[in-house]
C-alpha cells in the first residue's frame, strides 16, 4: 500500500483527451481501514491542457497530531480518495477508491516526488546506541508478517512476530524487549516486586553492572529479507544520560541518547515601570522606584552526545529537522525545541571520534502562566 508522507508534497496527476474537470473527494480518518465517514474535502478544479494535478499533503497533515507522554503510540492515519472525471461535458463513473497510509514524515529533494520510505523499521541507522540499563524500541511499519528477535551474547532473549493490521493504532508499532511496562531499569524491577534497593556503595556498584535490557543484536526477518541491527550499550558513571524522543523522517518516534556533560541555564525577561513613591511630601527609601510589572524565565540545556558510529549522522540530521522533540528530564516527559541551527557532519576519517553538542530550550515558561 502506498504512503503519503505529509511533510513533503503528494501529487495526484490525471490526464485524458477532452478532460474538462475532475472532482477529488478526500477522506482522512483513524480506526479500521475502510470505515470512512463523511467526506473531509472536495476539490473540483478545471483542467488546463487536458491535465490536472492535485496536491493533498497539507490537507492530510491537519489530521495528524503527534503527542508523547512517555507512551509510544502510532500517529498514522488512513487516507482514501476517489476521483470523478468530467470529459467532453459528461460526468464519468467515479473511479475506484485509492487507499493510502498517512505519516508525518518527509522525503529529501533527491528522493523525488511522492517519497515512500518503504522500509519496515522506521529509522535510518543500523547501529543503535542506548543507555545500558534502559529499554530499546524499534518503530516498525509491518506490511508482511515480520519476526523480531532480540539477542544478547548470541542467545535469544525475546522474540515476537507481528502481522499487518488494518487498525490505525497499529500502523506504527514499537517493538521492544520491555515486556513489562513501567520498568526502565533493574532498580525499577526490584521496586515493582516490592523489594528494597539499598543505598550502599557496593550495591550501587553492583547495580551499575546489571543490564536489565542488555540486548546487543536484533534480527528483523520479513520472510524475504533479514536486517541486522547492532546495539551499543553505553554505561555512564559520571554524567546523567538524557533521552530525547523526536518525530523522525518516517513520521515515527525515535529515541536518541546524550551521555556526556550537560549544562542547564536560564534566561529571564521582564517589563518594568517607575512608581510614584511620594506620600505627603516624602517617600520611603526602602521602596522600589523601578518596579517589575512582569518577569519570566526560560530554561536551556546544552547536551553532549558522547561517541557515536558514523551511520548515526543521519539520525542527528533528522533530530535537527524534527518539529516535535521531547526530553526525559527529572522523571518527566517534557517538550523541548532544538535551538542549535548548524549541524556539521562528522566522519571517522576526518574526526576519528564522532560526537555532537546541541542546545535546546524547554518549550514552556519557567513560571506557570497557563490561564
Amino acid at each position: 500500500m502506498s504512503k503519503i508522507n505529509v511533510r513533503s508534497p503528494y501529487y495526484i496527476y490525471i490526464t485524458e483527451a477532452n478532460l474538462d474537470s475532475a472532482k477529488l473527494e478526500l477522506y482522512v480518518y483513524t480506526g479500521t481501514q475502510g470505515t470512512r465517514g463523511a467526506i473531509d474535502y472536495t476539490i473540483n478544479p478545471t483542467a488546463v491542457g487536458n491535465k490536472i494535478t492535485f496536491e493533498i499533503s497539507e490537507l492530510v497533515r491537519d489530521y495528524i497530531e503527534n503527542t508523547f507522554d512517555g507512551s509510544y503510540t502510532s500517529s498514522a492515519v488512513w487516507v482514501d480518495y476517489q476521483i470523478t472525471r468530467t470529459v467532453s461535458g459528461a460526468a464519468q463513473t467515479p473511479e475506484a477508491f485509492v487507499q493510502l497510509t498517512g505519516f508525518d514524515g518527509y522525503g529529501y529533494f533527491s528522493e523525488g516526488a511522492n517519497p515512500q520510505n518503504t522500509q519496515t523499521v522506521l529509522q535510518s541507522n543500523k547501529t543503535i546506541h542506548k543507555y545500558s540499563d534502559a529499554p530499546l524500541r524499534l518503530p516498525a511499519h509491518v506490511t508482511t508478517s515480520t519476526e523480531f528477535t532480540f539477542l544478547q551474547n548470541g542467545s535469544s532473549i525475546y522474540n515476537t512476530t507481528l502481522d499487518p493490521s488494518n487498525s490505525s493504532d497499529d500502523t506504527i508499532r514499537y517493538v521492544s524487549s520491555e515486556t513489562t511496562t513501567g520498568i526502565d531499569s533493574w532498580q525499577d524491577r526490584v521496586l515493582l516486586d516490592s523489594g528494597t534497593v539499598e543505598s550502599l556503595d557496593c550495591v550501587k556498584d553492583f547495580l551499575e553492572d546489571v543490564d536489565l535490557y542488555g540486548v546487543d543484536t536484533i534480527y528483523v526477518d520479513s520472510g524475504t529479507t533479514v536486517e541486522v541491527y547492532n546495539v551499543e550499550n553505553v554505561e555512564e558513571c559520571l554524567g546523567t544520560p538524557y533521552k530525547l524522543t523526536f518525530v523522525n523522517k518516517f513520521g515515527a518516534l525515535q529515541d536518541l541518547w546524550f551521555f556526556k556533560r550537560s549544562t542547564l541555564s536560564m534566561n529571564t525577561s521582564q517589563q518594568t515601570y517607575k512608581s510614584n513613591l511620594v506620600v505627603d511630601g516624602s517617600y520611603s527609601i526602602n521602596q522600589h522606584q523601578k518596579s517589575i510589572l512582569t518577569k519570566q524565565g526560560n530554561e536551556f540545556l546544552i547536551l553532549n552526545s558522547g561517541f557515536y558510529s558514523e551511520d548515526n549522522n543521519e539520525v542527528f540530521k533528522q533530530l535537527f529537522l524534527s518539529e516535535q522533540v521531547w526530553i526525559d528530564y527529572d522523571s518527566e516527559t517534557l517538550p523541548v525545541d532544538i535551538t542549535s541551527s548548524n549541524l556539521v557532519h562528522k566522519t571517522r576519517l576526518k574526526d576519528k571520534l564522532i560526537s555532537y553538542e546541541i542546545s535546546l530550550e524547554f518549550s514552556n515558561d519557567t513560571i506557570n502562566n497557563i490561564r
